[in-house]
Protein backbone atom coordinates (compact mmCIF):
# COMPACT_ATOMS: atom_id res chain seq x y z
CA UNK A 1 0.00 0.00 0.00
CA UNK A 2 2.91 2.31 1.03
CA UNK A 3 4.08 1.73 -2.72
CA UNK A 4 0.67 2.81 -4.12
CA UNK A 5 0.87 6.10 -1.98
CA UNK A 6 4.96 7.27 -3.26
CA UNK A 7 3.83 6.07 -6.48
CA UNK A 8 0.99 7.96 -7.04
CA UNK A 9 2.47 11.27 -5.01
CA UNK A 10 5.42 10.98 -7.70
CA UNK A 11 3.74 10.52 -10.48
CA UNK A 12 0.92 13.26 -10.07
CA UNK A 13 4.32 15.58 -8.85
CA UNK A 14 6.10 15.02 -12.69
CA UNK A 15 2.40 15.12 -13.92
CA UNK A 16 1.40 18.92 -12.80
CA UNK A 17 4.80 19.81 -14.05
CA UNK A 18 4.84 18.46 -17.40
CA UNK A 19 1.06 20.85 -17.07
CA UNK A 20 3.25 23.44 -16.14
CA UNK A 21 4.97 24.20 -19.83
CA UNK A 22 1.25 23.24 -21.40
CA UNK A 23 -0.27 26.00 -19.20
CA UNK A 24 2.15 28.43 -20.35
CA UNK A 25 2.01 27.35 -23.75
CA UNK A 26 -1.62 28.22 -24.24
CA UNK A 27 -1.69 31.11 -22.11
CA UNK A 28 0.89 32.10 -24.80
CA UNK A 29 -1.44 30.96 -27.36
CA UNK A 30 -4.37 32.58 -25.63
CA UNK A 31 -2.72 36.08 -25.16
CA UNK A 32 -1.51 36.55 -28.69
CA UNK A 33 -5.03 35.25 -30.42
CA UNK A 34 -6.57 37.83 -27.81
CA UNK A 35 -4.41 40.58 -30.16
CA UNK A 36 -4.78 39.09 -33.64
CA UNK A 37 -8.85 37.96 -33.18
CA UNK A 38 -9.81 41.92 -33.66
CA UNK A 39 -7.76 42.52 -36.46
CA UNK A 40 -9.01 39.17 -38.51
CA UNK A 41 -12.58 40.42 -37.50
CA UNK A 42 -12.46 43.69 -38.31
CA UNK A 43 -11.16 42.72 -41.92
CA UNK A 44 -13.20 39.29 -41.91
CA UNK A 45 -9.56 37.74 -43.26
CA UNK A 46 -7.97 34.78 -41.67
CA UNK A 47 -4.16 35.33 -40.49
CA UNK A 48 -1.57 32.79 -40.18
CA UNK A 49 1.87 31.56 -39.22
CA UNK A 50 3.32 29.49 -36.81
CA UNK A 51 4.64 29.37 -33.23
CA UNK A 52 8.31 28.59 -32.20
CA UNK A 53 10.40 29.07 -29.14
CA UNK A 54 13.01 31.62 -29.11
CA UNK A 55 17.30 30.92 -28.13
CA UNK A 56 15.74 32.02 -24.40
CA UNK A 57 13.12 29.19 -24.60
CA UNK A 58 10.43 32.26 -24.74
CA UNK A 59 6.96 31.20 -27.14
CA UNK A 60 6.86 33.36 -30.00
CA UNK A 61 5.06 33.66 -33.43
CA UNK A 62 5.79 34.67 -37.12
CA UNK A 63 4.32 37.41 -38.13
CA UNK A 64 0.69 36.96 -39.17
CA UNK A 65 0.39 36.22 -42.61
CA UNK A 66 -3.02 38.08 -44.09
CA UNK A 67 -5.12 35.18 -46.02
CA UNK A 68 -8.52 35.60 -47.39
CA UNK A 69 -12.22 34.90 -45.99
CA UNK A 70 -11.42 31.20 -46.09
CA UNK A 71 -8.24 30.44 -46.13
CA UNK A 72 -4.81 31.68 -45.51
CA UNK A 73 -1.19 30.11 -46.53
CA UNK A 74 1.43 30.92 -44.18
CA UNK A 75 5.09 32.42 -45.16
CA UNK A 76 7.43 29.68 -44.78
CA UNK A 77 9.42 30.54 -41.28
CA UNK A 78 12.86 31.58 -41.25
CA UNK A 79 15.21 28.27 -41.21
CA UNK A 80 16.94 28.74 -37.89
CA UNK A 81 12.77 29.22 -36.26
CA UNK A 82 12.37 26.55 -33.94
CA UNK A 83 8.77 26.36 -34.39
CA UNK A 84 6.14 23.36 -32.92
CA UNK A 85 2.72 24.60 -34.29
CA UNK A 86 1.09 26.36 -36.85
CA UNK A 87 -1.71 29.04 -36.17
CA UNK A 88 -4.85 30.37 -37.77
CA UNK A 89 -7.90 32.95 -37.00
CA UNK A 90 -11.16 31.92 -38.67
CA UNK A 91 -12.32 36.03 -39.93
CA UNK A 92 -15.82 37.12 -38.51
CA UNK A 93 -18.56 35.68 -37.62
CA UNK A 94 -20.49 34.50 -40.97
CA UNK A 95 -23.67 32.43 -40.91
CA UNK A 96 -22.75 30.88 -44.09
CA UNK A 97 -19.48 29.10 -42.24
CA UNK A 98 -19.15 26.66 -39.90
CA UNK A 99 -16.12 28.42 -38.61
CA UNK A 100 -16.54 27.05 -34.94
CA UNK A 101 -14.20 24.30 -35.28
CA UNK A 102 -11.44 23.24 -37.59
CA UNK A 103 -12.24 22.09 -41.07
CA UNK A 104 -11.33 18.44 -42.60
CA UNK A 105 -8.37 20.65 -44.91
CA UNK A 106 -7.43 22.71 -41.66
CA UNK A 107 -6.85 19.43 -39.86
CA UNK A 108 -5.75 17.42 -42.80
CA UNK A 109 -3.62 20.53 -43.74
CA UNK A 110 -1.13 20.15 -40.39
CA UNK A 111 -1.57 16.06 -40.62
CA UNK A 112 0.58 16.32 -43.95
CA UNK A 113 2.72 19.28 -43.17
CA UNK A 114 3.76 17.06 -39.53
CA UNK A 115 3.12 20.21 -37.60
CA UNK A 116 0.64 20.86 -34.82
CA UNK A 117 -2.04 23.60 -35.26
CA UNK A 118 -3.84 26.52 -33.39
CA UNK A 119 -6.95 28.04 -34.69
CA UNK A 120 -8.98 30.73 -33.09
CA UNK A 121 -12.97 30.94 -33.75
CA UNK A 122 -15.11 34.09 -34.22
CA UNK A 123 -17.04 33.13 -31.16
CA UNK A 124 -13.69 32.71 -29.11
CA UNK A 125 -12.76 29.05 -29.07
CA UNK A 126 -8.93 27.64 -29.17
CA UNK A 127 -8.31 24.71 -30.85
CA UNK A 128 -5.72 22.13 -31.26
CA UNK A 129 -5.00 20.17 -34.24
CA UNK A 130 -2.63 16.73 -32.73
CA UNK A 131 -0.70 16.11 -36.08
CA UNK A 132 0.15 12.78 -34.55
CA UNK A 133 -3.09 11.55 -33.44
CA UNK A 134 -4.83 13.04 -36.08
CA UNK A 135 -7.70 14.63 -33.91
CA UNK A 136 -8.96 18.10 -33.19
CA UNK A 137 -8.89 18.98 -29.76
CA UNK A 138 -11.53 21.83 -28.04
CA UNK A 139 -8.70 23.65 -25.65
CA UNK A 140 -10.57 25.90 -24.57
CA UNK A 141 -14.73 27.30 -25.66
CA UNK A 142 -16.74 29.76 -26.34
CA UNK A 143 -15.07 32.95 -25.36
CA UNK A 144 -11.58 31.90 -24.09
CA UNK A 145 -9.84 34.65 -26.52
CA UNK A 146 -11.71 37.27 -27.99
CA UNK A 147 -14.44 37.03 -29.64
CA UNK A 148 -16.58 39.07 -32.55
CA UNK A 149 -19.39 41.13 -31.14
CA UNK A 150 -21.53 39.52 -34.29
CA UNK A 151 -21.40 35.73 -32.94
CA UNK A 152 -24.56 33.89 -33.23
CA UNK A 153 -24.23 30.99 -30.71
CA UNK A 154 -26.86 28.99 -32.38
CA UNK A 155 -26.10 29.76 -36.03
CA UNK A 156 -24.86 26.17 -36.64
CA UNK A 157 -24.93 23.09 -34.79
CA UNK A 158 -23.42 22.70 -31.13
CA UNK A 159 -20.08 21.71 -30.95
CA UNK A 160 -18.47 18.85 -29.72
CA UNK A 161 -15.32 19.08 -27.52
CA UNK A 162 -13.25 16.66 -30.24
CA UNK A 163 -13.31 15.82 -34.05
CA UNK A 164 -11.03 13.23 -36.36
CA UNK A 165 -11.09 13.81 -39.99
CA UNK A 166 -14.27 11.43 -40.21
CA UNK A 167 -16.47 13.50 -38.26
CA UNK A 168 -15.47 17.14 -39.68
CA UNK A 169 -16.14 15.52 -42.80
CA UNK A 170 -19.88 14.37 -41.53
CA UNK A 171 -19.98 17.94 -40.64
CA UNK A 172 -19.07 19.25 -44.09
CA UNK A 173 -22.02 17.01 -45.54
CA UNK A 174 -24.61 18.54 -42.87
CA UNK A 175 -23.62 21.67 -43.10
CA UNK A 176 -24.42 21.73 -47.32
Amino acid sequence: MRFIVIFVFFFGFFANASLAQEDEEIDFVIEFFDKLQPISFAENKEYCGYFGIDENDNYVATKPTKGEEDSCFADDPPEDFNYFASYHTHGAFSFDADSELPSSTDLGADISEEVDGYISTPGGRIWFNDSVEEIAILICGRNCTVSDDRYEADANPPVLNEYDIDLLLKRDEMMD
